[in-house]
């Protein structure tokens, strides 16, 4: 059932404060354990405000978990900003976004929302497409931009732009949150992020680069036309 915000009502403004301290208190909870177990009275406790005052910022719990999606798809689609890259190449662009979206991906925090994420959703297709709306599908959709401007630019030869935008998402990643979170590597680093960032990228252009024909290459000739049907070879007489 879709849930609607309940109309605002006059009197004093809402805290900005008490706001933030929901939202900080939900992502730790979030993090922590499964969605289901985590109660609009557990979020007041942990923010250590009233729970009347959680329910006058969020009506539900689903309303306040889509404001923590979209607060962090927020900054990760804000690293594919062009502005103050307009001079780089694109190696370098793609490398400062790759950088920028994997210091937030792999938080945490947001690795454990991230993990709790399918299970909390298994069976709840409309709760599904309203979190992947709010954050993985903008993400994927700002990355597809970024590329298929390359290409326009002739920087990169793609055939599918969300496809593409897929691909250097896995070249990024790796497996760093796959082995961090089986515990067979400790935090991740800014290092091991620049590191995975540098390699994924370079591989993308590669694999992406425009096609552009050698210097002084030559156009295969036709093969000679085969002799007509019914023709006779003149037998050579000595």
């Amino acid at each position: 059932m879709r849930c609607f915000a309940p109309r605002s009502r006059s009197g004093r403004p809402k805290d900005p404060a008490k706001h933030d301290a929901i939202v900080a208190a939900a992502v730790h909870l979030f993090s922590q354990h499964p969605f289901d177990v985590v109660t609009m009275e557990a979020v007041a406790t942990q923010a250590r405000v009233s729970k009347m005052t959680v329910y006058s910022h969020f009506s539900d719990k689903e309303s306040l978990f889509e404001t923590i999606v979209s607060s962090i798809s927020d900054r990760m689609v804000a690293a594919f900003a062009a502005e103050g890259r307009e001079g780089l190449s694109l190696r370098d662009r793609l490398q400062a976004t790759g950088v920028a979206f994997l210091s937030i991906l792999l938080r945490p925090d947001v690795m454990g929302l991230s993990q709790m994420l399918p299970t909390a959703l298994r069976g709840r297709q409309a709760l599904t497409l309203r979190f992947y709306d709010a954050g993985p599908g903008r993400v994927k959709a700002a990355l597809a931009g970024l590329i298929d401007d390359a290409a326009k630019q002739g920087e990169i030869a793609i055939d599918d732009p969300i496809l593409a935008a897929e691909d250097l998402f896995s070249l990024w990643e790796g497996g760093l949150r796959a082995e961090n979170g089986c515990g067979l590597i400790g935090p991740i680093t800014d290092a091991m992020i620049a590191q995975r960032v540098r390699r994924g990228t370079g591989v993308f252009l590669r694999a992406y680069a425009p096609e552009t024909p050698s210097p002084g290459k030559l156009i295969p000739s036709a093969a000679p036309a085969a002799p007509a049907s019914g023709s006779t070879r003149i037998a050579r007489s000595d």
